[in-house]
C-alpha cells in the first residue's frame, strides 16, 4: 500500500472516529469514510462500524489491507459533530490535501469544550424551565435549577476519578432526590415529585435514544442493541439513586 493510500485511509478513519466519539450514528460514520476513500480514489471498501471498533479494509495490488480504529468513548457534541460533517463534505468536494484535513481534524479535536460555567447554567436551566413543564410552580423551578447546579457538580467529580456512567447517574439521580426532599420539608417548595423529574431530564439519554432508532431503521440491529443497553443501564441507574435516596428518608425520617 503506497503512502498516499495509507494516509487517505487514515484520514478517512480518524474522521469516522470523530464522528462517532461526538454522537453521529453507525450508518452516518460508514457513509462518512465510503464517501471519503471515493472522492480520493479508493473504490469498493469494506467498512465495519460498531460504538466502540471502526475497521476499514481496502484493496492494493489485489492485496487487503485494514486498519481499525479503537473508540474507547463518546458523547454528544453537535458543534463538533456539525464541524467534522463539514469538513467532510469539504474534503469530499474540494479534494483537500489529506495533510490538511488531518491537520483540520486534529484543530477540531483541539477545541476547547463549553466553560464550566456555561455548562453550569445549561444544567441549573434545563431543570428549571423542564420542572416549570411538568406543572412544577416557581419556587419549586428555583429548587430544581439548585438541583441542576448539584447534578453538574456531581457529574464533574466523578468524571475526575474516572467513576463509570452507571455510578455517575446513580449519584447525581440521589443528589437531586436528597435537595428535592429536603427543600419540600423546610417548606422551600410544594412539589419533590415534579423538581425530581425536572432535574433528571439533564441525565436522560435522549439524544441517545433517538440513535437507536435510526441506526436500527437503518439496518444496523447490533449497534441499535449495544446502544439500547447503555440507555437501559443510564436508565437504571437514575432510577436506583432516586428510590435509594427516598428509601432512605421513609426509613429515616419516617416518609417523604
Amino acid at each position: 500500500m503506497s503512502a498516499t493510500n495509507e494516509c487517505i485511509l487514515k484520514a478517512a478513519c480518524k474522521l469516522g472516529r470523530n464522528i462517532l466519539e461526538n454522537g453521529g450514528e453507525i450508518y452516518r460514520v460508514e457513509e462518512t469514510i465510503n464517501f471519503f476513500l471515493e472522492a480520493y480514489g479508493i473504490f469498493d471498501a469494506q467498512i465495519f462500524a460498531i460504538p466502540a471498533t471502526i475497521i476499514v479494509t481496502i484493496e492494493e495490488d489485489g492485496k487487503p489491507m485494514t486498519m481499525v480504529e479503537r473508540v474507547k468513548g463518546s458523547s454528544i457534541n453537535l458543534d463538533k459533530l456539525s464541524k467534522f460533517n463539514d469538513l467532510s463534505r469539504r474534503a469530499c468536494r474540494d479534494k483537500l490535501p489529506v495533510e490538511s484535513v488531518m491537520q483540520e481534524i486534529e484543530k477540531i479535536r483541539s477545541e476547547k469544550p463549553y466553560s464550566f460555567f456555561m455548562s453550569l447554567m445549561s444544567f441549573g436551566f434545563t431543570a428549571f424551565f423542564f420542572c416549570l413543564f411538568w406543572k412544577g410552580d416557581l419556587r419549586d423551578a428555583l429548587v430544581a435549577f439548585v438541583c441542576g447546579l448539584s447534578t453538574k457538580y456531581c457529574l464533574e467529580f466523578m468524571s475526575r476519578g474516572k467513576t463509570n456512567i452507571f455510578f455517575s447517574n446513580a449519584v447525581s439521580s440521589a443528589v437531586i432526590a436528597y435537595i428535592a426532599i429536603l427543600c419540600v420539608n423546610l417548606g422551600l417548595a410544594h412539589h419533590y415529585d415534579k423538581i425530581i423529574i425536572g432535574a433528571i431530564m439533564s441525565l436522560v439519554p435522549g439524544v441517545a435514544i433517538t440513535n437507536i432508532m435510526r441506526d436500527i431503521i437503518a439496518g444496523d440491529v447490533i449497534t441499535g442493541t449495544t446502544k439500547l443497553a447503555e440507555v437501559l443501564l443510564t436508565a437504571l441507574a437514575i432510577a436506583v439513586g432516586i428510590a435509594l435516596a427516598m428509601s432512605t428518608v421513609i426509613f429515616f425520617g419516617g416518609g417523604l
